[in-house]
């Protein structure tokens, strides 16, 4: 069983990337963060979960202990193949993932590729009290309030959730609205933004959608 590679760079393909271990090519399929983080020609160490099939041996390399940890984690769930669980790690950071699936938050897991609205629910439901604590603990939600970790790009994301949470609305579906009411042209004014989610989150609840509230 292969642990972990540590080699040269040798090239990029569309979802892996080969490294020279003295001499010999390893093709390691990898997220596409990660593939674009690791420029040809370096030097890399990835850990490695090895697949072996009757007709194949797959090798999934990640750069972090985190991502291969919720990578096995996502495999775990039926429907979820390592395709999907690569999906999941490609479309944000595996903490980032962790919260989401915590904070049972559908909209973001369904970001990824492949990913549909039963899948992440069937994801959050197998997932939500098992997932890894170290994963958690490093997601920024974990240690500070509601849209501290927002607010890091811009301070009027995290202030008007805040105050959808004052009102009472889930992070997940203020997070949601805020998403889908930017998405919808809403200015990044403090005023705007939150009479717009505040509209979305209102027009879902007076349809039976589930509000959050």
């Amino acid at each position: 069983m292969i642990a972990w590679l540590k080699g040269v760079v040798r090239a990029h393909e569309e979802d892996r990337v080969v490294l020279d271990v003295h001499g010999v090519g390893w093709a390691v399929t990898v997220s596409a963060a990660d593939r674009d983080g690791l420029a040809v020609g370096e030097t890399a160490e990835l850990l490695i979960h090895m697949v072996v099939r009757e007709d194949a041996m797959q090798l999934y390399g990640f750069r972090t202990a985190a991502a291969r940890e919720l990578f096995l984690a996502l495999t775990s769930v039926p429907g979820v193949g390592p395709k999907g669980a690569m999906a999941l790690l490609a479309d944000a950071a595996p903490e980032l993932v962790a919260r989401a699936i915590h904070d049972e938050d559908v909209r973001t897991l369904t970001r990824a590729k492949g990913i549909g609205k039963r899948t992440a629910e069937l994801i959050v439901v197998k997932l939500r009290e098992r997932l890894p604590g170290a994963l958690l603990a490093a997601s920024p939600a974990a240690s500070e309030p509601a849209g501290t970790a927002r607010s890091t790009a811009d301070p009027t994301l995290g202030d008007v959730e805040s105050a959808l949470g004052h009102l009472g609305y889930r992070p997940a579906d203020a997070r949601a609205a805020i998403d889908a009411a930017i998405e919808a042209g809403a200015s990044v004014d403090f005023d705007r933004l939150l009479r717009s989610a505040l509209a979305l989150l209102r027009r879902d609840a007076a349809k039976g959608a589930g509000g959050g509230r």
